[in-house]
């Protein structure tokens, strides 16, 4: 190759080595025709957002962004915050976030409050306070009541009371009326969107009335011989009782069935024992009764006594008085139980009484003179006095006695 003028190289490419394939012709593309153009519109590139709007976009999809990453969790209550503080506010916040009920849109029906339900059904408070569980999208908002329904047996349902719903899920609505008898209560939520449906009812029963207390068991006056006593009655059901004994402080307590069948046994002193059973109702309503039991021996006892035991042949004769005491099996004293004496003394007859009844004390007495011996030198040595008793049923008996010394 023959160097260019001024010992410049030739621009001609050197031919690149074989590879053995064929050369791809070169087309030169072909421009479209007029009639093609004129059905086509030409392409006009718009100008640019400004910088400020670009910018307020920006801020706009990060904002949005976590916004949706907060919803997922329930905390969109610091983006909120964030978004009038400004985009810095943001930051912060995403840092350290907290709990915010979502508010329900506007024109919304809000969902049904919770009455919480009493532990005793049973009240003798004429007025109540009522707890409700408000729902979270409506707590602290403005605008929003809560409203109370009371039902009464064989009438309809009217609104109790109605007041604003407060900062948090928990409602106390004080000093509610009550009707005897059972108030069925339920609640709803007003708001802009309307009333919700109500609420589950939840019933308060206002019971003033004493319950009635009746002792079937043991029987008034009844007598015993045991160290207890079972007692049993009735009265309101599932009512709480208590038997206490006045005689030796001892007490019991039990609960009725729901029948109102109770029963209880207490420890019993001897001699009488006054018994009180007292039944306090589910609504704290209280009533009494009693019952007077006698503990005795278990044994008819007489007791026998004498104005002297011992007498003087040279002071006879004397006058003596001998008195019994009779005790029934139950512990008390026996009256009208008739009392025969007998009084022997040596050398003398026998000297028999007539027959006494004792007294409303179970007493009875005889007096008599202790003669002096007939004959001389005679009538010392050992004697006796003796009564028998039998009780009013002519059937049982027992004897007392006590020796007499004559010197």
């Amino acid at each position: 190759m023959v160097p260019r003028r001024g010992g410049r190289p030739s621009q001609v490419s050197p031919r690149q080595p074989s590879t053995g394939r064929p050369t791809p012709k070169r087309v030169r593309p072909v421009a479209p025709s007029a009639a093609r153009l004129s059905r086509h519109r030409t392409i006009e590139r718009r100008k640019g957002l400004p910088p400020g709007v670009q910018i307020l976009l920006g801020a706009a999809i990060v904002m949005l962004g976590a916004v949706v990453l907060f919803a997922g969790v329930g905390k969109v209550g610091p983006i909120l915050a964030a978004a009038v503080r400004g985009l810095g506010g943001i930051a912060s916040n995403v840092v350290t976030p907290t709990e915010s009920a979502t508010p329900l849109p506007s024109g919304a029906v809000s969902d049904a409050p919770m009455i919480v339900a009493p532990s005793q059904q049973y009240t003798n408070n004429s007025a109540i306070e009522i707890t409700l569980k408000v729902p979270g999208s409506v707590a602290g908002q403005t605008g929003y009541t809560c409203r109370l329904w009371v039902t009464l047996p064989n009438a309809e349902a009217v609104i109790a009371t109605e007041v604003p719903v407060g900062a948090t899920t928990q409602l106390k609505i004080p000093d509610v009326a009550l009707a005897e008898g059972p108030n069925s209560f339920q609640a709803s939520i007003v708001g802009p969107g309307g009333e919700s449906v109500l609420s589950t009812p939840v019933t308060w029963i206002l019971d003033t009335t004493k319950p009635s207390v009746k002792i079937t068991s043991p029987a008034n006056n009844a007598s015993i011989t045991q160290a207890t006593v079972l007692v049993k009655g009735k009265t309101q059901a599932n009512s709480d009782v208590r038997i206490a004994n006045g005689a030796n402080g001892a007490a019991t307590t039990t609960t009725a069935d729901t029948t109102g069948v109770f029963s209880g046994t207490v420890a019993v002193a001897a001699g009488s024992n006054v018994l009180t059973v007292t039944a306090t109702d589910p609504a704290g309503n209280t009533n009494a009764a009693t019952v007077t039991v006698t503990r005795g021996t278990g044994q008819l006892r007489a007791v026998l006594t004498g104005t002297t035991y011992r007498f003087t042949v040279a002071k006879l004769p004397k006058n003596v008085t001998f008195t019994v005491v009779v005790t029934g099996p139950d512990g008390r004293r026996v009256g009208g139980a008739s009392a025969l004496f007998t009084i022997t003394v040596p050398g003398l007859q026998p000297i028999v009484s007539g027959v006494f009844l004792t007294d409303s004390s179970g007493t009875a007495a005889f007096a008599t003179t202790i003669p002096a011996p007939s004959l001389p030198g005679t009538g010392t040595g050992s004697g006796l006095a003796s009564v028998l008793v039998t009780l009013p049923d002519g059937v049982t008996t027992t004897t007392a006695r006590q020796v007499l010394t004559v010197q």
